[in-house]
């Protein structure tokens, strides 16, 4: 589930930003002019070196081969992260021409400038509204025409023999049936990891979490990194908002924080418990002993410069649990290597994938209602049904900036996931899973509202409605699309070589 695009949709209902405008056909008359597109670089032998060119991050152009792979990057507001991106595509080692068209997706800030400044081999693809993700994709993909179509986000930083590798796969053995080809993907920077230990206690009959201490704030030699701490083993997900968020951990668990790559760092966390508690934090070789108490204090401590830091895996391609959710594979595992094998799977990921371009015209790219996240896990479970393999190829590497440019729980990504997994469940799924997903939604929606208001009941408190108003706008998004998605699922069934019950062999219980 690709990230790389804030979106600025118009809002389906007060007090929600929601689902866009569908994209017009007028998307392809935007579309860059083929003639003009610049080449990426051609027959350097893999493990040679790039020799810098005159002009700042541009790839070195050895003949006017015609280009195997067009990269596509989509962009919105990304000045600050777009440098690293395309100086890591300049710097591939390829046997082989490749072209890179960067969508920019109605940008605010100075990427174009940048674009035409820094990157004049970049074919720039200019979109007057934000498409989000899908959209902003297909509005190239739709003009692409050599074998192969490769997407990569602009918060990406792709190793030097990230391309190669991940079209190698097509000319193997076995290729022929291979419609698309996912990397590894690992964050961007490396990380500290910690494990926090510290006494629970239960907020009451309506909460029935264990919780240990609320953290508003981390910082590492002063900088704040809250939203690029790795939580997923220790906390209950982001509270309290875009503007004041914090997280309440669990007793026991674990935590990643991003430090530099080398010497000792002071790390810094404000946090409050129930009431005054031990927290202790340790590391390999080592721990601290700290207190919380029941208002918020900031404490600070210092981990030696010699601790290993490690690498943590972002995906390894994608998984579909049976009830419907995707998952990214490996997603905040400490990479040990227990990914190193090539391996099918599932589904790609939107950042870093590779697909064979004919095949992508026939399926029409990404679903454009989609806008933003599941996108690719649609495109891949249609991938599949055309008969087609996905192939996961480790050496494939990228690095991934943790959430650059959207925000994990905000009301956007909760809108988005919610609604976009109904909406691939209609188009893909069997009708027994697509069906069960889509009437628990409603019925889940009641039980938190009335949960919500017993709460605010027994507290003398006004009930916070934006969760459950949230829930209701995704419903109402739903039901204005389904007949469009139940369209799509004909369509789906007319073309596909593999029924749906057998592709549902690959989903997994959680």
């Amino acid at each position: 589930m690709s990230d790389s695009t804030t979106p600025d949709p118009a809002p389906e209902a007060p007090g929600l930003t929601a689902t866009p405008a569908k994209p017009t056909d007028a998307a392809t008359e935007a579309a860059p002019d083929l003639t003009t597109a610049a080449t990426g670089p051609t027959t350097v032998p893999a493990g040679t070196a790039v020799e810098p060119t005159a002009v700042a991050g541009e790839p070195n152009v050895e003949s006017a081969a015609e280009p195997l792979v067009t990269v596509v990057i989509v962009n919105w507001n990304g000045a600050h992260l777009l440098p690293a991106c395309l100086d890591g595509l300049a710097k591939q080692v390829t046997g082989f021409a490749f072209e890179t068209w960067v969508v920019d997706n109605a940008s605010a800030d100075s990427s174009r400038a940048l674009l035409a400044e820094r990157y004049p081999w970049v074919q720039v693809v200019p979109s007057e509204t934000n498409l989000g993700f899908a959209g902003g994709n297909n509005l190239a993909l739709r003009a692409v025409t050599t074998p192969y179509a490769a997407l990569l986000n602009n918060d990406a930083v792709p190793e030097p023999d990230w391309l190669a590798n991940l079209l190698a796969p097509f000319d193997a053995p076995g290729g022929d049936r291979l419609g698309a080809v996912t990397g590894k993907v690992v964050f961007l920077p490396r990380f500290l990891r910690l494990r926090l230990s510290t006494p629970t206690f239960t907020p009451g009959p309506h909460d029935p979490r264990q919780l240990g201490v609320r953290v508003s704030s981390v910082t590492v030699d002063g900088r704040e990194t809250l939203r690029e701490v790795l939580w997923e083993k220790l906390t209950f997900g982001a509270e309290g908002g875009p503007d004041a968020p914090f997280f309440w951990t669990r007793g026991d668990g674990e935590l990643c924080v991003p430090v530099p790559e080398g010497g000792p760092v002071t790390l810094g966390f404000t946090w409050a418990g129930q009431a005054a508690k031990p927290v202790t934090l340790s590391w390999d070789g080592g721990s601290v002993t700290l207190d919380a108490g029941a208002e918020p204090s900031t404490v600070e401590f210092t981990v030696p410069g010699d601790v290993a830091r490690v690498d943590v895996i972002n995906n390894v391609g994608g998984i579909v649990l049976r009830d419907g959710y995707g998952a990214d594979r490996g997603y905040q595992q400490i990479d040990t290597g227990q990914f190193a094998r090539p391996e099918e799977v599932f589904t790609a990921c939107g950042n870093g994938m590779a697909i064979r371009t004919r095949l992508g015209h026939e399926l029409g790219w990404f679903d454009d209602d989609f806008f933003l996240y599941y996108e690719d896990t649609d495109l891949s479970w249609r991938i599949r049904a055309r008969g087609y393999t996905i192939r996961y190829i480790p050496d494939a590497a990228l690095r991934h900036v943790h959430s650059a440019s959207s925000v994990e729980w905000s009301p956007l990504f909760v809108f988005h996931t919610d609604r976009n997994r109904l909406l691939m469940l209609t188009k893909d799924a069997s009708a027994r899973i697509a069906v069960a997903a889509v009437a628990r939604y409603p019925l889940t929606t009641a039980s938190i509202a009335l949960r919500t208001l017993r709460q605010a009941w027994t507290a003398r408190s006004r009930p916070p409605l934006r969760p459950t108003w949230l829930r209701l706008t995704v419903i109402a998004s739903y039901l204005r699309l389904l007949p469009a998605m139940l369209a799509r699922r004909r369509a789906i069934s007319r073309t596909a070589s593999t029924r749906r019950h057998e592709l549902e062999n690959w989903l997994v219980r959680r």
